[in-house]
């Protein structure tokens, strides 16, 4: 599907603005649709991970720009592609722990991966990563000076 047309040569995934790549609050949603017995969070979980398997396994070079806040689905819509650039504006989470859930949109693959046993604690705590340490994490391929990146195209 993605890779279906030979003349993209990148495929590159930016927020809108300069607050947040992917701010998440999605997650809420879905906890409060849940308790209401709403089909919503099946169907919204289906979905999310079958396009998390789409970023995942694409042969087209993909690069998610994590520039501002990078939380819930925008965990998702990073970490599985090939490559995440962060700046110092960039601030990485899994929140979704401290609403008594997993931590979801693949933490399971992608939280044991990183260096020593940061994903565990990053698991257990929804702690936030920011600018620098976010690459140096393991969790972004790359950093660059915000100042050097075209975020408005």
């Amino acid at each position: 599907m993605l890779d279906s047309d030979p003349g993209v040569k990148v495929i590159v995934m930016k927020g809108t603005g300069d607050k947040a790549f992917c701010a998440g609050g999605d997650i809420r949603a879905v906890a409060d649709g849940k308790k209401s017995g709403n089909s919503v969070p099946v169907e919204f979980f289906k979905e999310e991970y079958k396009l998390n398997y789409a970023i995942g396994t694409l042969k087209t070079p993909y690069v998610a720009l994590i520039h501002g806040i990078t939380m819930g689905g925008g965990v998702g819509l990073s970490v599985h592609g090939m490559y995440r650039v962060a700046t110092e504006k960039t601030v990485f989470a899994m929140p979704e722990t401290g609403i008594g859930l997993f931590p979801d949109v693949g933490g399971g693959y992608f939280l044991p991966r990183l260096r020593g046993r940061l994903g565990l604690y990053m698991a257990l705590t929804g702690v936030r990563l920011r600018g620098r340490d976010v690459q140096l994490a393991g969790v972004a391929t790359h950093f660059v000076d915000s100042s050097k990146v075209c975020l408005s195209v």
